[in-house]
């Protein structure tokens, strides 16, 4: 039975896919009990891993718009270096089910403790224990001789759990018992213990007889069948089960015998026959012994039928694009065991079954293929014709590049979300979209540019940052979320910039990116684009009646739509959904090890199989992708880094010195004030939401005497056209981890304090460092020169029996950070 699990090993929890990790996060983000799981999780975890610090820091994620406790939780685990093994233990001790079947495959249940007791005496408590190991965890079902006991008021209790309790045992309990444990994979039942109650004698005292532990006194028993192996006729090439099943004491032999004699390797309850020949029909019997004894099952006939069903192949043609691919031939027939045949001579070491796999076609491979199955029966053919093709034409580059590996991977996503015309649609998916897809590519190896809500010349700049990154030997990938359409067969990506009856002229042509992304000699060219192709309704230009100019592609190139033409591309409705639909199918897929084409093949078969009921296939979108790739190329390929080709490669190290430059985050400061008097101690720490967008997260640090604590934050440019960039600023410096609000002030930055429900006023803080907070700086491309950053404390400090109110203001200036620190020397930039 296929694992629907991973497998674990020494595996380390950053080594678990992407969408392995976000649906663990979604399980242990579910409160119960006042808790949730990623809290209990760590409470299983040796003493000391974390302290209350970093647990408040987990616990603010859950403020944050798509943010989750529980997935930073793991991806830390991930930098510590813990194993999935280690996750699964603390998984299981706080028995989180859907959980561990994210991470385990299915087990049928196992009995690691047998239930025992003897005699008792009567009105005494007594207890029958069974436990069982399981996943999905199992069923309890206690039976009295062949008969399921009941629960019965005031005497017998758990008899649908592990532990079956007799209150105020009396004789007429006395009898075997014995528990079943189920799940969907199987079941397994408990030894058989005897209930022996003694009548008590004539009591001489009031007081009640208290519960007595009593010692197991086990009745031995010689085994007895009670399912016996039943005859059966099957298809040959099927799949074939013959169980049998005993009680008796523990342990129980059980062994199989075909036509009177010892099968080799007939050990156990069942013999599965996968698949079955017509030479294992026979007869069949099974024998069961133990210490006490033995007992044989009835004789079960197996008849195999042999088939003789013929059909037919597809004709497969090796021409140049499938040389050093792999191909895998593939029968029709239902039956699965067949052996394999290249020009009438058997094909050794391939295992039997309905497809043949050539990992990498060779010349040698050429010829006709046919099969069998293993009765006998003659099957039809299939061809792969030889063919002579020219060699291979190498990429003029000085680096030569096997499938597999590249020198590198970079890719640009960009989310417009928020537009400024009114008749567009309103959005919001593409932020989400983008954060979760990069954070899957930068698990790739991918070094991912990220920009959301971007006009059309901070898109063209991007374009432009994003070019100087590209070298030989590269992967490049580009992702739009937004708007778009298409008009005259070509397709245009839709900037927030742009007002009612926008024209062409204002949007970015699909074949402007291309051919930014061709003018270098790079692997691989992936333009995925996630918005609609339909024409806009009213458009303000007259559309050219001239023929389109296609896309000009390279033999390096894929371009993924997320529609066909003249359809939509939709956002879900449920707003549980973090992801747009075509993006919530790619997550599902990109973590598995193919080929792009067929990565997109999965993907859009994804996308067509979750059309809902309400919405008709005419009308659903249908995602599809042109290529010219001539190689295999795949998002895991693996990136070379200690080939001595490249050590003394200054193109390269060039490229990695300008992502890093535009991914400089400012170092933590420690701020210094008045305030220090008082106790009070700030802190500023950065990271990084998008490529444009800076978090700062303000750490308060006072003693339990300060209380009424205001926080508010503003931001400034420092070139002339301060108002310029301010004016963008200050409705974009925002509260991203609670509820905050945002005003814009007289000179135009804005000011932020947290509401009622984060930090309500006149609270006294009991803990030496309450919340952090967290603010927001957007769209950090339209900032030039240094930030200035106001900080401003309000607090009142009890002391000598009255409340002293204090007030500060902190100035600061910060480096362009992030993109910002790029765009301040892009041409044009003003």
């Amino acid at each position: 039975m296929a694992s629907r699990g991973v497998g674990s090993g020494h595996k380390l929890v950053r080594e678990l896919p992407f969408q392995t990790l976000n649906r663990l996060a979604a399980i242990l983000d579910v409160i119960e009990g006042n808790r949730a799981g990623w809290e209990k999780l760590i409470e299983r975890m040796p003493s000391g891993t974390y302290d209350h610090v970093q647990i408040g820091t987990f616990r603010l994620s859950q403020m944050r718009i798509g943010g989750s406790p529980s997935y930073d939780l793991l991806t830390d685990m991930g930098y510590r270096g813990r194993t999935v093994e280690q996750l699964i233990s603390y998984l299981e001790k706080v028995e989180n089910e859907k959980a561990l079947e994210l991470l385990k495959p299915p087990e049928a249940p196992r009995i690691v403790k047998q239930p025992t007791v003897g005699i008792a005496p009567e009105d005494t408590e007594i207890q029958l224990e069974c436990l069982a190991v399981a996943l999905p965890f199992p069923l309890y079902r206690w039976f009295r001789g062949k008969q399921p006991v009941d629960d019965v008021p005031e005497e017998i209790d758990g008899s649908k759990d592990r532990l079956l309790t007799f209150k105020r045992a009396k004789p007429h309990h006395n009898g075997q018992y014995c528990c079943r444990a189920m799940n969907k994979i199987g079941h397994v039942f408990s030894k058989w213990v005897e209930v022996r109650i003694v009548p008590s004698p004539t009591p001489t005292t009031t007081n009640p007889t208290p519960p007595v532990p009593v010692q197991s006194s086990i009745v031995s028993s010689a085994p007895s069948i009670t399912q016996h192996p039943k005859s059966t006729s099957v298809q040959e090439g099927s799949q074939c089960w013959l169980s049998c099943e005993a009680r008796g004491e523990e342990p129980l032999h059980y062994r199989w015998y075909k036509n009177g004699m010892e099968m080799p390797n007939g050990q156990g309850k069942s013999i599965l026959f996968q698949p079955v020949h017509v030479a294992d029909g026979g007869q069949y019997l099974c024998k069961v012994t133990n210490a006490a004894g033995n007992d044989v099952s009835n004789t079960a006939n197996l008849q195999v039928v042999a088939c003789q069903t013929s059909f037919a192949m597809q004709d497969y043609v090796v021409n140049e694009r499938l040389l050093g691919r792999e191909v895998i031939l593939r029968c029709a027939s239902d039956v699965p065991s067949l052996i394999w045949f290249k020009d009438d001579t058997l094909v050794e070491g391939v295992p039997g079954g309905r497809q043949f796999q050539l990992n990498r076609v060779e010349v040698g491979h050429f010829g006709r293929y046919s099969c069998k199955s293993i009765s006998g029966s003659s099957l039809s053919q299939c061809r792969i014709e030889a063919s002579v093709v020219p060699p291979l034409e190498a990429v003029p580059t000085d680096q030569e590049f096997s499938p597999g590996t590249c020198r590198g991977k970079f890719a640009l996503l960009i989310g417009n979300q928020k537009y400024l015309s009114a008749e567009l649609t309103k959005l919001r998916q593409p932020h989400n979209d983008v954060q979760t897809f990069a954070g899957q590519l930068t698990s790739l190896g991918f070094h991912c540019v990220t920009l959301i809500d971007a006009s059309k010349k901070e898109m063209e700049q991007a374009l432009e940052f994003f070019e100087y990154l590209l070298v030989s030997g590269v992967h490049a990938l580009f992702y739009f979320a937004g708007h778009g359409f298409e008009e005259n067969g070509e397709n245009y990506l839709v900037p927030v910039d742009v007002y009612e009856g926008f024209t062409l002229q204002e949007c970015i042509k699909a074949q402007y990116i291309l051919s930014v992304m061709q003018d270098h000699d790079i692997t691989l060219n992936f333009l995925i684009l996630d918005m609609c192709r339909k024409p806009r309704d009213d458009a303000s230009d007259p559309i050219q009646q001239s023929c389109p100019q296609p896309l000009q592609n390279k033999a390096n190139t894929i371009i993924s739509y997320a529609c066909n033409p003249q359809y939509e591309a939709f956002e879900s409705k449920n707003i549980a959904n973090y992801n747009g639909i075509f993006m919530t199918h790619f997550l599902k897929h990109v973590g598995e090890i193919k080929r792009v084409e067929d990565l997109l093949m999965s993907v859009n078969a994804a996308v067509y199989k979750a059309r809902p009921e309400a919405v008709t296939e005419a009308k659903w979108q249908k995602p599809t992708f042109i290529s010219s790739l001539a190689h295999p190329v795949s998002l895991h390929d693996r990136v070379i880094h200690d080939d001595p080709r490249y050590q003394s490669d200054n193109e390269f190290s060039e490229s990695m010195r300008l992502w890093k430059l535009a991914h400089t985050i400012p170092p933590p400061v420690d701020l210094n004030g008045a305030f220090i008097h008082d106790g009070v101690k700030v802190r500023l720490t950065f990271r990084s939401e998008f490529s444009n967008v800076l978090l700062i997260q303000v750490n308060i640090t006072h003693p339990s005497s300060v209380t009424d604590l205001h926080v508010s934050l503003s931001a400034s440019g420092s070139t002339k056209q301060t108002n310029y960039h301010v004016t963008d600023l200050q409705n974009q410096v925002s509260g991203s981890l609670s509820s905050m609000s945002s005003n814009a002030s007289s000179s135009g930055s804005s000011s932020l304090s947290p509401n009622s429900s984060r930090a309500p006023s006149g609270t006294i803080q009991s803990a030496s460092q309450g919340p952090p907070f967290l603010f927001k700086i957007e769209r950090l491309q339209r900032i030039r020169g240094k930030v200035f950053i106001v900080l401003s404390l309000q607090y009142s400090i009890l002391g000598m029996g009255t409340l002293r109110p204090e007030s500060h203001r902190i100035t600061m200036s910060i480096d362009p950070p992030l993109i910002a620190n790029i765009y301040q020397f892009a041409k044009g930039s003003t």
